[in-house]
């Protein structure tokens, strides 16, 4: 069994990256286990990942002095004694925090103090794509780790249940949003979670009496979450998660909204564009102009059988 620790910046993008070197761990061994350390600029709820995988919050407050890294250490004692720890952020306390953590083996980029923190210094992470930089650095690790690839099937062929993921914090033009989307969507269910410590902050807010709100605890959610079929959310991170678990996602944003390339994981994952609280566009690989309400959910539940998804 092999214990990591990935220390990465909190953009939704750079946690998302970093998912197919969680698959490489978790298949190399059926014991080894992964820690996830982010940035506090986004939140993500780690019931979205696979088991044997965490992920935990650092606020910016903790990144700026040995001391606070050494304190946000000591209150992890999950994580703590580490076999791998590796620095994906590369500045002087994120290579500290691997000392801070006891990781038996640090690894990070070459180049000034940092550097002396570190066991293996590489050169670069190197690669095309985002994600394969990111899997390159697991060559500096003792082990076969050539299994990134996330499947890209689809693993819901009938779609009924709608998960829609409220924002952490109150977003009035999420809200607007998806009471809009919730009038193209008359007969499938929609379910709106709403994070625990946000529920309060959505209180009285009016949505729409077809989205059922509810909250739950990560640890029920955990098991929980492959009941629905689709999600729908603003955030990259969370529809790559549930995209890698073959789910259908769509991601909520503006016209010009797109998706990163990856090299181990799928790129299907669909677009939902609004101009304010109307949507404009929808699709998967390719936009459509919504024209009648009616084609939004005609989509949704034929894609896979028009496509002639495996």
């Amino acid at each position: 069994m092999k214990k990591f620790l990935l220390r990465v910046k909190g953009d939704e993008a750079e946690i998302a990256s970093i998912l197919p070197v969680v698959n490489a761990i978790l298949k190399e061994h059926e014991d080894n286990q992964v820690a996830i350390v982010y940035t506090d600029a986004t939140r993500i709820d780690d019931f979205w990942l696979p088991e044997r995988c965490w992920a935990y919050s650092i606020s910016k407050k903790e990144t700026e002095s040995m001391f606070a890294a050494h304190k946000f250490a000591a209150n992890l004692h999950e994580v703590f004694n580490t076999d791998y720890y590796i620095d994906y952020v590369n500045d002087m306390y994120s290579a500290v925090l691997g000392l801070a953590f006891r990781a038996n083996v640090k690894i990070g980029l070459q180049g000034g103090p940092k550097s002396f923190f570190y066991q293996v210094s590489l050169p670069e992470y190197s690669g095309e794509y985002l994600d394969e930089k990111k899997v390159s650095a697991l060559k500096a690790v003792e082990g076969n780790f050539k299994d990134a690839n996330i499947d890209h099937a689809f693993t819901h062929k009938k779609i009924s249940n709608i998960f829609i993921n409220y924002p952490h914090k109150y977003d009035v033009e999420f809200v607007e949003r998806m009471n809009f989307l919730a009038e193209c969507l008359p007969t499938l269910k929609l379910h709106g979670y709403i994070p625990s410590e946000a529920v309060e902050s959505y209180d009285g807010v009016k949505v729409s009496k077809r989205i059922s709100l509810f909250s739950e605890s990560s640890n029920i959610l955990r098991r929980r979450i492959d009941e629905f079929d689709v999600v729908i959310t603003k955030s990259l991170a969370t529809a790559q998660m549930g995209r890698n678990r073959g789910q259908v996602v769509f991601l909520v944003g503006d016209e010009e909204l797109t998706i990163p390339e990856w090299k181990h994981m799928p790129e299907t994952i669909g677009r939902l564009c609004f101009s304010g609280e109307t949507l404009l566009a929808y699709g998967i690989s390719e936009l459509i102009q919504l024209k009648t309400f009616p084609d939004l959910e005609d989509y949704i539940v034929n894609y896979q059988s028009l496509r002639l998804v495996p």
